[in-house]
């Protein structure tokens, strides 16, 4: 039976009042020194390009690998955040990026959505075994890169390659996110997806040759406005709705290989409470920790540092310890 993870008490800062306080200052504010980063540019199985930016480490020590959330790369502050901590525990780490982002255009006609998993699948399953890469291997996704994790965990051969993964802030269910995120001061967070996604549509102009496509996009005021008006018909959907269905993380939940956490809070502008999985969901392999206030990707402390990570890295560390006894009784 798996071991229950109880990770320590957050006290969220009282100065940032809700979960848009929350998301905007862990997102812009907080500062965060920028890890020493190695690029490399991975040539893709079908000729797509994307980037990867490594971490060097203890080779004994694990490799703990990060997918990112929409529109972002290993510039964003978690991302920072995450990988200074591996820096700290003479960990190996790397942030792979999806299609498009990162400052690498990709060179086919599709970017990424929230099933996109083969990326991960390559890079897991295939790219690290045949370089030798050996020893323990951690997965974390935030936001749209979670969602993207949990179909690679229920569909990949992560019982090989991962020894555990967490899911940070993710959308479970498409439709609800894209419902809650047309109210209030979320519809701003969309605009600036927009704006990115618009921006990349006109550097590929003429290879995606749809100016209807683009037409739509510009026009685009809520989430299923860019789903239908780009998501879908890059990536082979009939529309958003079908999009939503097929894609979905929660539709996979059950079929997780390896332990997995997944963290959120309850007001986060993007994830709707009554979408996120709890203990009475069949979710498989996955515990679910939801605090009351931390916002989107935010968790940000009274002292105003992340209580993201040394949680994350708790949960892993259970793991690491786990494999250590092994490898001493071996």
């Amino acid at each position: 039976m798996m071991e229950k993870f109880q990770p320590k008490d957050f006290e969220p800062a009282s100065w940032l009042p809700n979960g848009h306080f929350q998301t905007v200052f862990a997102a812009l504010l907080m500062p965060v020194p920028m890890p020493p980063y190695k690029r490399e540019i991975l040539d893709l199985p079908d000729g797509d390009i994307v980037a990867a930016d490594w971490l060097d480490g203890d080779k004994s020590k694990p490799l703990f690998v990060l997918i990112h959330g929409m529109e972002g790369d290993s510039q964003s502050r978690y991302a920072r955040l995450l990988m200074n901590e591996c820096l700290a525990r003479g960990w190996r780490g790397v942030v792979l990026h999806m299609r498009s982002c990162g400052g690498v255009m990709n060179r086919l006609r599709n970017y990424y959505h929230a099933g996109f998993y083969q990326d991960i699948e390559y890079f897991l399953d295939e790219l690290l075994p045949a370089r030798g890469l050996e020893g323990t291997t951690f997965v974390a996704g935030v936001s749209l890169g979670g969602s993207q994790v949990v179909h690679y965990l229920a569909k990949g051969r992560a019982r090989e390659n991962v020894k555990a993964a967490v899911i940070i802030s993710s959308p479970m269910d498409l439709g609800a996110s894209a419902d809650f995120m047309s109210k209030g001061l979320s519809r701003y967070y969309v605009m600036k997806f927009q704006r990115s996604l618009l921006a990349k549509y006109y550097l590929k102009e003429a290879l995606i040759n749809d100016p209807e496509l683009g037409r739509k996009l510009a026009l685009a005021k809520n989430f299923w406005d860019l789903d239908n008006a780009a998501t879908a018909p890059l990536h082979g959907f009939r529309d958003a709705e079908h999009y939503y269905a097929e894609m979905s993380a929660k539709t996979c939940l059950k079929d997780i290989q390896v332990p997995a956490l997944y963290l959120a809070s309850k007001d986060d502008p993007f994830v709707p409470e009554k979408s996120m999985p709890t203990s009475k969901h069949p979710t498989g392999m996955l515990q679910s920790i939801l605090t009351e206030k931390g916002g989107h990707v935010g968790f940000v402390n009274h002292y105003g540092k992340s209580w993201m990570v040394p949680t994350v890295f708790k949960y892993f560390s259970m793991f690491e310890s786990q494999d250590s006894i092994i490898r001493k009784r071996k």
